[in-house]
């Protein structure tokens, strides 16, 4: 394993990585030393790993640990051997690992030492124990008999039929009124489903189901974005989430018998950087809702460091499905495309937690930012607690009050204001408005304004630019069947109508920018209704009809 580099997350230009250079030194020892073991000179490697730990003296991997060992061993040092030996074991052991360990040729000359054999002994009892709960982890998850495999709501051809033979009015009760889920076997456990992000890349994600599960009533669901996704090469093997550290974070969301979905990200497809990464965390959302009596209306987004990052880039980007959202020691800013804080001028609020002591994304950073947001009206809020960037895993006490707020907030689907900005169409959607087309040739409106905080940084203060991407903007009321729209800076706009909002018996009368644009009579379409509720899934925001709107 490499050794953890001092290392702080670019933040635009104003941020860069930065190591002091005593730290710079250890990692110039740490790294000579690998270099040279790797070319079995375990002569210089020894040298280099023991200037190494007498400056650092808290070793991070025990493999670091093991290879001084080797090393050490092979100069006939075996005092030193010894004491490497006992770092590592008392580090604790990689256990997957087992057989690389005990398989290592290198290691012929630790093998007469008694430590040695009390080392890879232990190593290997704990090895198997672990291997015999992972493998009772392993052939649950993959149980295909005990959670839900069938789904009415994804079987296109029923759902015609019904349409075919009964009228609007009639799907839309169907839908509204539908709870006929399967049974499952048993519940209480985590399950693994898997899903196609693309035509070359499928991908496997986690599902809590609740205990008590009733496929009769609606239940809540959190879905939970992971950590430690900007410089993590693959997927995590789901084998070993349900007994994680992240997964206990979702304790008390375990407690309030609530659904979890637990989606995988890496570098390369992950919540910070790719558009059809978040796009896949929708459609898992879908898939689950598809099989099992999820309360549209309360579901919450959230996560930890990276993972928060990304809930909060749901919250300026994605926000329709969600109740709310979460993050703890996070960032909040958009890792691509415009952070556009005004979008959290909406109903959902984001709730986040801050560590006092956390060094990768400092409370003054953090600060800065949110009192700027709150200033500009962003429905945000923001709670401070003495910790590090571990504090979720340090101190869950500190955080499960977030669990018992957000389990009281539930979606308004149909809100009368909508506040929205975009600088990418694929997000223009939020509620029942979407900005189908830019015109960023065009000025802006008076109250277009970009707002770009002053955010604090190792002891400076400078402006950041959370604008660097031309966006359109509306602002949209509703009052009866009348609908005001502001636009700036948008040609096309769609209308999600739905009879929970407006009477479709009535015409709809629509103003754009003080102007009159149309008076509308609508019926409700069966054709829209299925379409739209075939792709989302949602029996509280069922879709009657559309409308596109061009702005001139």
């Amino acid at each position: 394993m490499k050794f953890k580099r001092c290392l702080f997350f670019l933040f635009l230009s104003l941020f860069a990585t930065n190591c002091v250079n005593a730290q710079e030194k250890l990692v110039n020892m740490y790294d000579s030393a690998q270099v040279y073991y790797k070319k079995k000179d375990f002569k210089k490697a020894a040298y280099f790993y023991d200037v190494y730990y007498i400056e650092q003296q808290k070793a991070e991997s025990n493999y670091d640990t093991y290879y001084a060992a080797v090393a050490a061993a092979h100069v006939g040092n075996m005092d030193r051997a010894k004491y490497y030996l006992k770092r590592s074991a008392a580090i604790g052991y990689d256990l997957p690992s087992y057989n690389y360990f005990a398989t290592d040729k290198d290691n012929a000359p630790l093998q007469a030492l008694p430590e040695w054999k009390k080392f890879i002994g232990e190593f290997k009892h704990k090895a198997d124990s672990a291997q015999t709960i992972l493998n009772k982890t392993i052939a649950i998850l993959n149980d295909t008999t005990i959670r839900s495999t069938t789904a009415v709501l994804d079987n296109i051809d029923y759902w015609k039929s019904f349409s075919k033979r009964n009228s609007a009015e009639q799907l839309t009760n169907k839908i509204k009124e539908f709870n006929s889920y399967s049974t499952t076997k048993k519940d209480n456990f985590w399950t693994v489903y898997h899903i196609k992000a693309n035509d070359t890349l499928t991908i496997p994600f986690l599902v809590y189901i609740p205990q008590g599960y009733n496929p009769k009533e609606k239940t809540s669901l959190y879905v939970y974005l992971h950590g430690a996704v900007i410089n993590r090469r693959n997927f995590a093997n789901p084998a070993y989430i349900p007994d994680g550290l992240e997964t206990a974070i979702m304790t008390k969301a375990v407690a309030q018998h609530a659904f979890i979905i637990y989606p995988l990200a890496k570098k390369d497809f992950g919540w910070l950087y790719q558009q059809q990464a978040f796009e896949t965390v929708l459609k898992e959302i879908t898939y689950v809702k598809s099989r099992y009596n999820i309360n549209d209306d309360k579901i919450y987004i959230g996560g930890h460091s990276n993972g928060g990052s990304g809930a909060f880039w749901f919250a300026l980007n994605q926000p329709s499905l969600f109740a709310s959202f979460f993050g703890f020691n996070y960032l909040p800013k958009t890792y691509f495309g415009n952070t556009i804080l005004k979008n959290l001028n909406n109903t959902r609020t984001f709730y986040g937690i801050s560590g006092s002591e956390d060094t990768t994304f400092p409370l003054v950073t953090v600060n800065s930012i949110y009192q700027y947001g709150i200033s500009n009206g962003a429905n945000w809020k923001n709670f401070i607690r003495k910790g590090s960037h571990g504090l979720p895993f340090s101190s869950r006490d500190s955080i499960n009050f977030i669990f018992d707020t957000l389990a009281t907030r539930s979606r308004d689907p149909f809100p009368k204001k909508i506040v929205w900005e975009t600088d990418n169409i694929k997000n223009g959607r939020y509620a029942w408005l979407e900005i189908k087309e830019l015109d960023t040739l065009a000025a802006k409106a008076e109250w277009h304004q970009v707002l770009n905080p002053l955010v604090t940084q190792g002891g400076k203060t400078a402006e950041v630019n959370f604008n660097k991407n031309k966006s359109g903007a509306i602002i949209a009321t509703t009052e009866g069947n009348t609908i005001k729209i502001e636009s700036s800076r948008v040609r096309k706009i769609k209308l999600y109508l739905s009879t929970a909002m407006f009477n479709l018996n009535e015409k709809i009368k629509i103003i754009v920018n003080g102007k009159s644009y149309q008076n509308a009579k609508l019926v409700a379409d069966k054709n829209v209704i299925l379409e739209e509720f075939l792709k989302t899934k949602d029996r509280s925001f069922i879709v009657a009809n559309t409308l596109e709107l061009t702005v001139n």
